[in-house]
């Protein structure tokens, strides 16, 4: 099947929003049936692919070959959500705000131009909505609902991404502007957690969810939990659960300008995708 060259925006939240909306003013069967799939399949063709990303867990390249200059990649995403070990790791995790990480991890705990985790804004935030909390987990939890709530979606700035007039807009702005799109939900979430000492990635990707007639390019946070390892979460969605059944990591970085995303039809988004 061809990409579907449908008008949509970049890193728009009308896909997050449709599909939140099917979940709750449709039967909930539909979604079950999705949200609890062991593995998904994909197929797809793309130009450049980082394949250090798309070959991390949950996802796994099961096979991959170059035809002209494009690469076909089959690959195979499992349901985290599923994982009873891990799941019970992330959410046994102690705190530790002084815990320290080996230098590959702790990279993820860098302020940037773009998510500055010692804005004034970010230490307010976080140090009234995580106080005394032992529990990481909950902290993620907590952090995830408050950005969700916090923002609200931008059809403006979705046109200036898909324009190319801007790429992300900072966390200073984002909060005193309370607008943005998952990019900007995904700045926000990332800043409180880094402040608080959480290992936490800029992923981006290509969402498919043809039963809901949704696909688009997608940013969404992972945070690292000692023991568990690396967890997607997604603040722009009321579940907070990265819907593994239709999302595919194609790179990830400090923020947005680390991922290396010359432009999102080239570097992201696929010439053709299948799910299976």
């Amino acid at each position: 099947i061809k990409r579907n060259v449908m008008s949509k925006y970049p890193f728009m939240l009308i896909m997050c929003m449709f599909i939140a909306q099917s979940v709750f003013a449709q039967s909930y069967s539909k979604y079950f049936r999705l949200a609890n799939q062991d593995t998904v399949n994909f197929t797809f063709t793309v130009k450049k692919p980082d394949i250090k990303a798309i070959d991390c867990y949950p996802q796994r390249i099961t096979q991959i070959s170059k035809n002209g200059d494009n690469y076909e990649i089959s690959l195979t995403t499992i349901n985290p959500y599923l994982d009873g070990s891990k799941l019970a790791k992330m959410k046994e995790a102690k705190y530790d705000k002084s815990r320290e990480y080996d230098r590959e991890i702790a990279r993820f705990l860098q302020s940037t131009p773009l998510i500055d985790a010692q804005n004034e804004h970010v230490r307010q935030i976080a140090d009234t909505l995580f106080k005394d909390e032992t529990q990481t987990f909950i902290i993620i939890e907590k952090a995830l609902k408050f950005v969700y709530t916090y923002l609200s979606p931008s059809d403006s700035i979705a046109k200036q991404i898909d324009a190319g007039i801007c790429r992300t807009v900072d966390v200073n702005t984002v909060i005193q502007t309370r607008k943005g799109t998952c990019s900007e939900y995904t700045n926000v979430f990332t800043a409180l957690m880094r402040y608080m000492n959480i290992p936490t990635r800029f992923a981006v990707g290509y969402c498919y969810v043809p039963e809901w007639k949704a696909e688009s390019t997608h940013a969404w946070p992972e945070c690292y939990i000692e023991g568990a390892g690396w967890c997607s979460v997604d603040p722009t969605f009321p579940s907070y659960i990265s819907p593994h059944f239709g999302m595919v990591r194609m790179r990830y970085g400090i923020d947005y300008e680390d991922c290396d995303i010359k432009t999102l039809n080239y570097d992201i988004e696929p010439i053709e995708f299948t799910k299976r």
